[in-house]
């Protein structure tokens, strides 16, 4: 086993989880992570807007991601909401609380006073007439996770309603189709100034939200689409993202091109698995959050206006990689692993035995027809029937 096969084995292991991890995943986890990278500190200018294409890449990939986990393996919500604190809180706290401490010490800004609104995810939102961007805080950044906290949200109401059973992609594509309408609407129909919505969750939905909806319809198109077409639905969106395409493109076209692309990241061809399998995107990928988070104030000072010295940029490329790598080993995974293991799992367990008291019935009454041994942390039943339930086998 290489070097970089056993920092992935690392890296990857962070307790109970909802899904079996997926190596070209990482991979275009990777490639998210890497564009917001190179636009931030070698990407000068507006001929690109590469960090929002990063940016929406880690969006689509939620969507598939969460839309497997709620609507069709049936996660239970407080399983699903311990899961996604476990992965988000921790080291976003430590940020935030971090950058407001540092401003309220060294008087950089009033931004601290705003903690709240920011910790709770809803400062794109609050106070009224205060923007999120150029606040003298690097924290403008974390509009991305407003989005995918309040989606996470909407996400769980529809799997709660019940007429929508087995249709729910219809309320996802319309909720993602209403959020670009809405974005069309603000833009060009009224006099307010960009910067007062264009961070805020109602307008940003739609490439989640569609790539949620396309997941749940994705083998009604499978049979029909050929190897090179996700590639290709690729490189179209990173086109939309350059000044030659027009400004509407970003968000009107985006969503369908990238949601069809992760969705069907299965067919591409071997050599394109290859590079997303390349075990240093992978570790991008795998390191992607802690990176995203802490790479804000190397661009805001380093990067974002003047550069204040020569290879200025490229120290806080390194910087913002290697800090971010520190704080996924120090702080993001294994707080993730010790909630994983430690929170709430005897009342998953009871969650499981209670949804399926036969399996109890038939171990009792039927013992030599119904053999069990320990899977890792589940318990496998074998009687020549095979169901999925979680990370069980039933």
């Amino acid at each position: 086993m290489s070097i970089f096969d056993r920092t992935i084995s690392k890296a990857t292991s962070h307790g109970k989880t909802d899904l079996q991890r997926v190596d070209y995943l990482d991979g275009w986890r990777g490639l998210a992570i890497l564009f917001v990278l190179i636009d931030h500190f070698f990407i000068f200018g507006d001929s690109t807007d590469f960090g929002r294409f990063g940016v929406d890449i880690f969006f689509v990939l939620s969507g598939f991601l969460m839309s497997k986990i709620l609507f069709v393996k049936r996660t239970p919500l407080g399983t699903f909401y311990r899961r996604r604190i476990s992965r988000v809180f921790p080291v976003f706290i430590i940020y935030v609380l971090l950058m407001c401490a540092l401003s309220y010490l060294l008087k950089l800004t009033e931004e601290h006073e705003n903690v709240l609104y920011t910790l709770t995810f809803m400062r794109a939102y609050f106070p009224i007439g205060q923007e999120m961007v150029n606040t003298g805080l690097p924290i403008e950044h974390i509009w991305s996770l407003n989005v995918e906290e309040h989606c996470y949200v909407i996400l769980s109401i529809v799997t709660l309603v019940a007429v929508l059973r087995g249709r729910e992609y219809l309320a996802l594509f319309a909720i993602g189709g209403s959020s670009i309408i809405a974005f069309y609407y603000l833009s060009t129909q009224t006099d307010l100034p960009s910067a007062s919505f264009e961070r805020q969750s109602h307008v940003l939905l739609g490439h989640l939200m569609i790539s949620a909806g396309y997941f749940l319809v994705r083998d009604k198109f499978a049979p029909y689409v050929m190897s090179w077409m996700p590639v290709a639905a690729f490189f179209a969106a990173m086109f939309c993202y350059t000044e030659m395409a027009h400004w509407t493109m970003s968000w009107a076209f985006t969503p369908f091109f990238l949601a069809f692309a992760v969705n069907h990241l299965d067919k591409v061809p071997d050599f394109v698995k290859s590079i997303l399998c390349f075990a240093p995107i992978r570790l991008f990928g795998i390191w992607s959050y802690s990176i995203y988070l802490w790479q804000s104030p190397f661009y805001n000072y380093l990067a974002r206006h003047d550069v204040p010295f020569e290879l200025a940029n490229v120290v806080g490329f390194i910087g913002a990689s290697v800090v971010g790598v520190f704080s996924f080993y120090v702080i993001e995974n294994p707080i993730r692993t010790y909630l994983n293991n430690n929170w709430g799992v005897k009342k998953e367990e009871a969650e499981v035995t209670k949804k399926w008291p036969e399996v109890e019935r038939r171990k009792k009454n039927n013992p030599r027809k119904n053999k069990y041994r320990r899977v890792g942390d589940s318990i496998k039943v074998i009687d020549g029937k095979k169901t999925v339930l979680n990370n069980a086998v039933f």
